[in-house]
């Protein structure tokens, strides 16, 4: 579909609030489609997933869709695979990281943020506490920035698991002090 498709799939999403998921895998966007797609990412309140993998949106591009997830509170997966990203995107990326709390997935695979790169993504995930899925496949990050990464997506999952759990605690066991409700819950399990 190239820039023009993207800047059609813009202005869409501008104006339809029901769209969910959105998949551009493979279109040839570049730098004027993203900014596009960056503009309606502003604006849309509903789009949860987006495919961008496979095009060329180069850093120009990145920092447009960067800046866009810096204020989008809807979009929780996001595709960047294999988008022609240097070393010069990972600030962009890092701010997303660190000022974004919606995003949960990010594929930034295949990219060649190198490993300055890597070091940046890992100062933005230090102080993240939502993604809990991130792919750096091929993406010369190095393997400490790599590992550390690694570690703090564990914790982020370790703590959204936790809060699954006390969302799920019945409202009775949440008022009562943690030793009663220890001997509650065994008493009567079939409870909820």
């Amino acid at each position: 579909i190239s820039d023009r498709g993207a800047r059609a799939i813009g202005k869409f999403l501008n104006n339809h609030s029901q769209l969910v998921n959105l998949n551009l895998c493979d279109n040839d966007i570049k730098v004027l489609g993203a900014q596009a797609i960056a503009h309606a990412l502003t604006k849309n309140t509903t789009l949860q997933s987006l495919n961008l993998r496979l095009n060329r949106l180069g850093d120009e591009g990145a920092s447009a869709i960067s800046r866009a997830l810096q204020r989008n509170s809807t979009l929780q997966k996001i595709n960047l695979g294999s988008n022609e990203f240097g070393e010069a995107t990972a600030p962009f990326l890092q701010e997303v990281i660190m000022q974004n709390t919606t995003l949960k997935s990010m594929d930034l695979s295949c990219n060649r943020l190198g490993p300055e790169g890597g070091k940046q993504i890992q100062e933005g995930m230090e102080v993240n506490t939502t993604i809990t899925e991130m792919d750096l496949r091929i993406t010369e990050c190095g393997q400490e920035a790599e590992y550390c990464i690694q570690q703090i997506l564990h914790r982020n999952k370790e703590t959204e698991r936790q809060s699954k759990i006390q969302d799920n605690t019945p409202t009775v066991w949440k008022r009562l002090p943690p030793q009663a409700a220890h001997r509650f819950k065994h008493q009567n399990p079939v409870i909820t």
